[in-house]
């Protein structure tokens, strides 16, 4: 056996869910001299949730591979794939660290769960009544003066400038 082995394989569009994860290693290291039990999974939305665009989740799994040994790298192929690269001393230890996932992932879904950010707006200084009062009177004398120049100007009274 070699010091360090690597894995890699490939989902197809929509298809980087941690249970794809799962059966697309297996159908790596599964070889014929060696059966692999199965699992046994519930089907939950969290096993089945796209991950493409849950940045929080695949945090979490780089996070959970790194504990157990094993590098954990994605990337997004120029047709939409995704390639998922792993590296560990021991095959069945990507295997067996992608089960300790699953499982997880059901036991504490929210650990994978996308957080919804909420922007939160800065409270709006209210303005007392004077305040409200003063710039009322400001915009009118603004109206004043533009509506006076437009009938100026449509009178035919015209503007001199100077400069």
């Amino acid at each position: 056996m070699n010091d360090e082995e690597a894995v890699r394989a490939v989902l197809g569009i929509g298809k980087f869910t941690i249970s794809n994860i799962y059966r697309a290693v297996k159908k790596v290291i599964d070889d014929k001299n060696r059966k692999l039990s199965k699992p046994i999974f519930n089907a939950s939305e969290v096993l089945n949730e796209n991950l493409s665009e849950n940045k929080e989740a695949i945090k979490a799994l780089e996070k959970e591979y790194k504990q157990n040994g094993v590098d954990f790298k994605t990337r997004e192929l120029p047709d939409g794939k995704t390639e998922l690269l792993f590296h560990a001393k021991d095959k069945n230890m990507i295997l067996a660290t992608t089960e300790k996932i699953m499982h997880d992932m059901q036991e504490n879904p929210k650990k994978y769960i996308k957080k919804e950010h909420v922007l939160t707006k800065e409270p709006r200084k209210s303005k007392t009544m004077q305040e409200r009062i003063a710039n009322a009177k400001a915009k009118e004398q603004q109206l004043l003066k533009a509506k006076g120049v437009n009938k100026a100007v449509s009178k035919g009274k015209g503007m001199d400038l100077e400069m």
